[in-house]
């Protein structure tokens, strides 16, 4: 048995075909591996633990057996949830990780608090990066089509490589463009993704 961490980091209000897709994925997953159990940190609503300098001096202090006050083994405690979760997962499904061509603010903080204690991850684990944008691109535009795409390239090889030193280097990346254009288009582009996905999920 398995155990899927989904880690979403954007805002469901604002993104309903990215939802769709998560949706979709999480319903295929399960319906490909009854017994495995699924995870599910919403970054956008859930108050993440932050790595701030009060955290910083729990660990230090954990990690030398020095006494803790009862506030900061209320922090350690946060701190272990949130990291049991992600040890104890083997796959990871990272919902747009990348927005306006960088890491969110709430995700770079969520990695910042696992990576504080991680030491290295199993090399079976893996990973899957689901990405949608609304954005739509015409012909004379195709420079600043172009720049936005090698920029959304460097931040998803910026995630690949943070997680990667870590161990985790089965990494897929699935990217859908155009979701604001007619509703014909924008209904192709779905079932096409929704396709990629069942078939992703079958075998992950």
């Amino acid at each position: 048995m398995s155990t899927l961490l989904v880690i979403q980091a954007y805002s469901k209000d604002k993104n309903a075909h990215l939802d769709r897709l998560n949706q979709h994925f999480i319903t295929s997953y399960q319906q490909a591996h009854p017994k495995d159990r699924i995870i599910s940190h919403d970054l956008s609503k859930d108050d993440t633990p932050i790595l701030n300098s009060q955290m910083l001096m729990a660990l230090r202090k954990k990690q030398h057996q020095k006494p803790l006050s009862s506030f900061e083994q209320k922090l350690l405690c946060e701190h272990d949830d949130w990291l049991n979760d992600f040890m104890l997962a083997d796959k990871y499904l990272f919902v747009a990780p990348i927005q306006q061509q960088f890491l969110p603010a709430e995700l770079k903080q969520y990695l910042d608090l696992i990576i504080s204690s991680l030491a290295e991850l199993s090399p079976h684990k893996k990973a899957l990066h689901l990405q949608a944008t609304n954005r739509t691109y015409h012909r004379s535009l195709k420079y600043f089509w172009d720049t936005y795409r090698h920029k959304h390239n460097l931040g998803n090889k910026y995630l690949q490589k943070l997680l990667s030193f870590h161990g985790l280097k089965n990494f897929t990346t699935l990217h859908i463009e155009g979701l604001a254009n007619c509703c014909t288009s924008c209904d192709l582009s779905l079932k096409h993704c929704q396709k990629q996905l069942t078939k992703i999920a079958n075998a992950f």
